[in-house]
């Protein structure tokens, strides 16, 4: 039945619309909700209540600066309602807005000293600032307001979690499912705990727990699927995967890690074409191009992988693995400066490494430029006094320089480690011929003089 509102007023018509609001929020159709409220503030925009009931729609909806704004002028209206303040301090941390946030808590706290949602919500703003001691003394602050609050266990878990006390966190989490075993992700985040302690089982148990109470979490799906990766359950990993996309298929994570599985089952041009799937939907997204890379190299396409490499490689990647095999696989497709840019990341992110100074000495050893490479060897030898690698070529360095004595110095030191490796005989072999012309040459000095005229 449609309703004609020629019979009411306008303010009678908008009460209606901010009624109607209410049953649709009430019955999960937020967006029709949404264009009720909107339909009532146009009528009459100085309802505080109606612009606070907009804001919560809109977080809802996951929509938070423009929660934010509703907030805000809902504040004005009514500055001294502590439910404003506190959502407009949730909003605020939500959107990094750290300093907002806890003004809006220290205005909420001289109102109300005694609303413990403020000091509940303040948790997490100051975990996210860094400052654990404080989040713990909102904690305290709280529970002499109310005991059981399980979002206040919650929010101190996920502190506890950040600095990775992962025991301590994990039974906060257990105290929220007890008070509250419905409450949003816990089963997610009692599961990301174990997970972080290397618990694997438990870590799947609590996963599986959170995914028959909400099966279509993608973000659960998808941690799910990678821990499966973790435990080599490919088949059982594929499947989460497969189902994220039957979900959404614009989830280019679900890409990348199926073709993650088809690349380790030898299925190249599978792989690669999923690669290419989460690349259409995230361009700059790290990983795939990488990926891309490992794919054509092994096809032996060097110019194609080449192509990805120098792609993967703009994105600035940080962590040293990735970039200890980006550099490796640049070498190979001759990308010889490139890859010197990611050794030299490598020392700068991890200093006492001995792998970037040594894959950086061997950039330099195939561009001639011994002298910059036995440096850097000789880094890798104050770091890692037997490194194998490092000792050979400092040897071959000091051959190709005609200096056997050096090279005899650094042979002996790898022959003390690694006595009777093939590297190391052919290596004593030719500082022996070395050593033979060196000395026949010598011989040769002092016997061969020019005579003495008479």
């Amino acid at each position: 039945m449609t309703h004609d509102f020629a019979y009411f007023g306008d303010f009678s018509e908008a009460e209606y619309r901010a009624e109607q609001a209410r049953e649709y929020y009430e019955r999960g159709r937020w967006h029709d909700a949404l264009r009720e409220l909107e339909a009532a503030i146009e009528i009459n925009p100085d309802n505080s209540n109606w612009l606070f009931n907009k804001g919560l729609t809109l977080d809802t909806l996951e929509r938070h600066h423009e929660a934010v704004e509703c907030y805000e002028k809902a504040f004005e209206l009514n500055p001294a309602d502590p439910e404003t303040l506190n959502c407009l301090g949730v909003d605020y941390t939500r959107l990094g807005q750290y300093k907002l946030a806890l003004q809006a808590f220290e205005e909420l706290e001289r109102e109300v000293t005694d609303y413990e949602p403020g000091y509940c919500n303040r948790i997490i703003t100051y975990a996210e600032m860094g400052n654990h001691d404080k989040a713990e003394e909102m904690f305290y602050l709280a529970r002499e307001l109310k005991e059981h609050c399980p979002l206040c266990y919650f929010n101190m878990g996920n502190s506890l979690f950040s600095r990775h006390l992962y025991d301590r966190a994990i039974w906060c989490w257990q105290q929220t499912r007890n008070m509250d075993p419905n409450h949003p992700h816990i089963n997610y985040r009692i599961a990301q705990g174990y997970w972080a302690k290397g618990e694997y089982q438990l870590a799947r148990k609590h996963f599986l727990k959170e995914l028959r109470l909400q099966p279509g979490d993608i973000d659960a799906l998808l941690d799910t699927g990678i821990l499966l990766l973790e435990m080599d359950e490919l088949e059982s990993a594929k499947e989460k995967f497969h189902r994220i996309l039957e979900l959404d298929s614009n989830q280019p994570q679900a890409y990348h890690y199926l073709g993650e599985i088809l690349q380790h089952e030898g299925k190249l041009a599978q792989a690669a074409e999923h690669f290419k799937g989460a690349l259409r939907l995230e361009q700059n997204m790290e990983g795939p191009n990488y990926r891309l890379g490992q794919c054509h190299l092994r096809l032996g396409q060097k110019a194609n992988a080449r192509e990805y490499l120098l792609n993967e490689l703009k994105l600035s990647p940080s962590q040293p693995e990735v970039l200890l095999e980006l550099g490796c696989m640049l070498e190979e497709v001759d990308a010889v400066t490139e890859a010197m840019s990611c050794f030299e990341r490598v020392i700068e992110i991890q200093p006492e490494d001995p792998r970037g100074y040594h894959n950086l000495s061997l950039c330099y050893y195939l561009s001639g430029l011994l002298e910059q490479g036995i440096e850097l060897s000789k880094k890798v030898l104050e770091l890692e006094p037997f490194h194998g690698s490092a000792l050979y070529n400092l040897c071959y360095a000091y051959l190709q320089k005609g200096d056997w004595k050096q090279a005899d110095q650094y042979l002996a030191i790898a022959d003390q480690h690694e006595a009777g490796t093939r590297d190391l005989h052919r290596l004593q072999k030719r500082v022996r011929m070395l050593k033979f012309y060196d000395g026949l040459r010598r011989l040769g000095q002092k016997l061969i003089r020019p005579k003495l005229s008479s």
